[in-house]
């Protein structure tokens, strides 16, 4: 990533999984399983987000399971893999900033910030209070920092005037993680920061387009279940092997639209356990899937190879 801010640490990945929390039959933070996990995603060297209110469910832990969840991450990763925290957001400023803290003091390689939602509804706050809020939390958190524009989870899209002078004006950020359903922005943004800091994208079916114009991967929950599978699309692709390439990416869409036809996260704790990784259980409210939905879900995990028939 040559022109690009370098992380420090373990250093940053061209794939990185949004984990799953595992949570036991009685709904309690799985400790094993997360550890099992985390050392699994980080022998196949791609980047750790732990707590993602979306399929990490960290919307739903309590403060102390939030620093467990990074603790044994740390631990499990060993070193051999960035890990990330994820789990800070959609409160106060004050609150984003003890968070942010909290787990740098526990060791993650970087920590993750939301745009701020200061309202129920999803809705654009005005710009001096979006200027305000990441002059405060930057000012503040000193470490490594990722920025994540997810508009679909936020309600609203950053400005990339503001994305570029949050770039240059804090060194801490090393990565802008977007997330939005429009190519054309994600074009933009990508063209606009992608020679300065690590953009990657959260849909994988925008990676060709991102990759083409210098992006630097891609943060998904495929990851979490197929990690080399994700690896192979970006590698092929870098080294410019179009055919294999091609096969690889008609893959990882296949999994894409096989995670999805169920409600995440469940899909994805059903297709890691089908798969031998320790997902673990969902909280409540969700809850597990139904019989037709596991069966759609392992038998595209076979049809692509990921499984075997006798499974």
């Amino acid at each position: 990533m040559k022109g690009v801010r370098q992380a420090g640490g373990a250093g940053l990945r061209w794939v990185n999984a949004l984990c799953v929390t595992p949570f036991d039959e009685r709904g309690r933070l799985d400790e094993d399983a997360l550890g099992r996990t985390v050392d699994g995603l980080a022998a196949e060297e791609v980047g750790i987000y732990l707590g993602d209110p979306g399929i990490g469910e960290g919307h739903m832990l309590r403060p102390r399971e939030v620093r467990r969840l990074y603790e044994v991450g740390v631990a499990a990763a060993a070193g051999r893999a960035p890990v990330y925290a994820a789990a800070l957001g959609f409160t106060s400023t004050d609150r984003v900033i003890e968070q942010a803290l909290e787990a740098a003091e526990v060791g993650v390689d970087a920590v993750q910030i939301l745009p701020p939602r200061p309202t129920p509804v999803p809705g654009m706050p005005r710009i001096a209070e979006l200027e305000q809020f990441y002059a405060e939390v930057l000012d503040e958190v000193r470490g490594p920092v990722h920025l994540s524009d997810h508009v679909v989870m936020s309600g609203y899209r950053l400005p990339g005037d503001l994305l570029g002078d949050l770039v240059t004006a804090f060194p801490s950020v090393e990565a802008v993680n977007v997330a939005d359903p429009d190519l054309d922005e994600v074009a933009l943004l990508v063209a606009a920061l992608g020679a300065r800091v690590a953009v990657r994208v959260g849909i994988v079916g925008q990676l060709p387009t991102a990759l083409l114009l210098g992006a630097q991967g891609v943060l998904c929950v495929e990851a979490v279940v197929a990690p080399q599978l994700c690896r192979e699309v970006v590698d092929t692709f870098r080294a410019g092997g179009m055919d294999a390439w091609s096969m690889s990416f008609q893959r990882l869409m296949l999994l894409n639209a096989a995670l999805n036809r169920a409600q995440l996260p469940q899909s994805v704790k059903e297709a890691m356990s089908l798969l031998g990784w320790p997902g673990g259980e969902v909280r409540r409210p969700h809850l597990p899937l139904g019989k037709e939905e596991q069966h759609d879900i392992a038998e595209s995990l076979t049809s692509l190879g990921l499984m075997g028939p006798d499974r």
